[in-house]
């Protein structure tokens, strides 16, 4: 493994103040709060174009496999600095200083991306000082020991840690994967059964992958693309925006635990049995507004390793909320299955987590907190933004997890984080309102489903702000019934509120791409609003402002046409629906 350190230049010639502009383009968004900004935390950044013999100055740049016998380190050629060359079965990465010692509320990133065919991709990390200094080291890959997701049974999982997919742990990455080829075997292999375009991004926090997705820009071409990053710090996590040649990828993608931190950054690449080019150009790095450390959430844990398995299809514990939570902005629930002493089980099962409302009833009303499928033969790790659901997380509440296993199951463990600081939009959640609840057969004109799916009309309270519709429902059943209903087939649905109707496809095509792969099983394939190993994706709708006003809410919820001609056959196709309108008031 080759090293090379270069020599620091001075701060004056690379470290350009801008004057204020990164500190009023964050104001201007919402992002600064000039009564708890620091007068001096206007903003700076530093450049680095790759011209001279001096271009990587302060840098640390390694190459690793053959990269290393033929190059030996990323370079500086025509302006640009060559990062990896098509050497196969090679590493190369570059890491800079931290260019500031401040916590700060935004973090903007800019660089000129080349890239060609043949690589598995780059990536790009930010990582977190306290553990790997300040200085411009070349983090090593994250240990298969170090891994912090559950795994799986042997043989689904095999360890494969690549720049394009950059989870370290402390450190926030961002992938660039161009290499995703196509496989028609329905359990191994990669997940690209249906052939997708091979240009994908990522987001990764703390060692595990939170999000990966096609991009809308062909980055692969031999081609400068400029790619834009994006950190805003908020209560509870982060907001992430990436953009490619001004294309959005990500705006705003809310990553959940990752609070502020000091960062340096560090580039890297892989080439494997094929090899590509990789190069960089223009590195620019901004920051703005400094802030104190944040401070820590308050822990609750409400499951702690408890078995869910055939003896245990269900677990309820009594939980102990803050009595107040005024000054929380966000609350993250974080689930996690681990492997019980046998096995996992081996299939995808519907699971959820309920709040049940106090009050002693012989049945008290259920709210579903979330819905995940379990996945094939191996556990998960998911945190997930339950803030909407403040009102039926104080106080002592029963919380219930149930999953219909057969035989193995998994080690549940779930519990909740509220951090301090102001909520999203300044406002919090005052009442959650259940609107519609079961498995409705579709399909059967015995049994319509508006018959399920009746008008609600809702009268709001007097300082209500705003109103949401939070809708999750996942079909179930397959052939013979006709079109594959429910699971393996789409279908339209419109929701309505007061005059406004929304429209889409309860359809879900991502699922090859989930970061809980591989797995045992035909997770790969699109499913009608699910996939195995992932939490249920809630269908939001804003209620109108004008509808807020009138105080009164007319919901409607209907489906597309669809008529099952295979009725009596096998399982009648479901829609397994949980809606909720989820009604604001101001901030306290």
């Amino acid at each position: 493994m080759s090293n090379t350190t270069w020599p620091a230049r001075s701060k004056a010639a690379s470290l350009v103040h801008l004057l204020g502009i990164l500190a009023a383009a964050s104001a201007a968004a919402g992002l600064v709060d000039d009564a708890d900004t620091p007068p001096d935390s206007a903003g700076a950044t530093v450049s680095y174009a790759f011209a001279g013999t001096n271009g990587l100055a302060g840098w640390t740049v390694q190459a690793t496999g053959e990269a290393e016998k033929r190059m030996p380190a990323p370079r500086i050629e025509d302006g640009k600095l060559y990062l990896l060359e098509s050497w196969w079965r090679s590493t190369a990465a570059a890491a800079a200083p931290a260019p500031t010692d401040h916590r700060v509320r935004t973090i903007d990133v800019a660089w000129t991306l080349v890239m060609n065919t043949g690589t598995e991709g780059m990536g790009f990390a930010w990582l977190d000082v306290a553990r790997y200094g300040t200085k411009a080291e070349i983090p090593p890959p994250l240990a298969e020991e170090a891994y912090p997701g559950p795994g799986g049974n042997p043989g689904v999982v095999e360890y494969d840690w690549g720049w394009e997919a950059p989870s370290l742990l402390d450190a926030f990455g961002v992938g660039f994967d161009a290499s995703d080829p196509a496989n028609r075997d329905p359990f191994r292999g990669s997940g690209n059964t249906y052939d997708r375009p091979q240009h994908e991004v990522s987001l990764h926090w703390n060692g595990l992958e939170i999000v990966k997705r096609v991009s809308t820009v062909e980055f692969r071409d031999e081609k400068p693309h400029r790619v834009k990053l994006h950190i805003a710090f908020v209560t509870g996590g982060a907001d992430v925006s990436l953009a490619i040649d001004d294309e959005p990828q990500f705006t705003d993608y809310f990553i959940p635990s990752m609070t502020a931190f000091v960062g340096r950054p560090v580039f890297g690449s892989r080439n494997t049995d094929t090899a590509g080019d990789v190069l960089i150009d223009d590195v620019a790095i901004g920051w703005a507004g400094e802030i104190p450390p944040p401070q820590p959430p308050l822990n609750v844990v409400a499951l702690d390793h408890v078995l869910n398995d055939v003896d245990h299809r269900s677990n309820a514990a009594e939980v102990h909320f803050p009595d107040d939570t005024d000054r929380f902005g966000r609350i993250i629930c974080t689930l996690r299955l681990d492997k019980p002493e046998s096995r996992f089980d081996p299939w995808d099962r519907i699971a959820h987590l309920w709040i049940e409302s106090p009050g002693g009833s012989e049945k008290p009303e259920r709210f579903e907190l979330l819905r995940y499928i379990t996945p094939y033969h191996r556990g998960h790790v998911w945190r997930v933004d339950v803030s909407d659901f403040r009102p039926l997380l104080i106080g002592t509440q029963r919380l219930v997890q149930e999953c219909g296993t057969q035989g193995e199951g998994w080690v549940v463990s779930v519990s909740f984080d509220f951090y301090p600081g102001p909520p999203e939009d300044d406002r919090f959640a005052t009442r959650v309102i259940n609107l519609w609840s079961g498995s409705p057969e579709i399909g059967n004109p015995d049994k319509p489903v508006e018959a399920f799916y009746q008008q609600r009309t809702v009268t709001l309270p007097p300082a209500t702000t705003a109103a949401k519709v939070r809708v999750v429902v996942t079909g179930h059943g397959m052939t013979p019934n006709s079109g594959n209903a429910g699971e393996f087939m789409p279908l339209g649905r419109t929701l309505t509120v007061n005059d406004q109707a929304q429209h889409n496809v309860l359809w879900k095509t991502d699922n090859y791409l989930n970061p809980c792969r591989p797995q045992g099983g035909t997770w790969k394939y699109d499913r009608a609003g699910w996939a195995p190993g992932d939490v249920v994706h809630p269908w939001l709708v804003n209620v109108a402002p004008r509808a807020v006003q009138a105080g009164t809410l007319t919901i409607d919820y209907a489906l597309d046409p669809y008529v099952n001609e295979n009725r009596g056959q096998t399982w009648a196709p479901t829609h397994v629906t949980e809606a909720q309108l989820i009604v604001y008031g101001p901030a306290r």
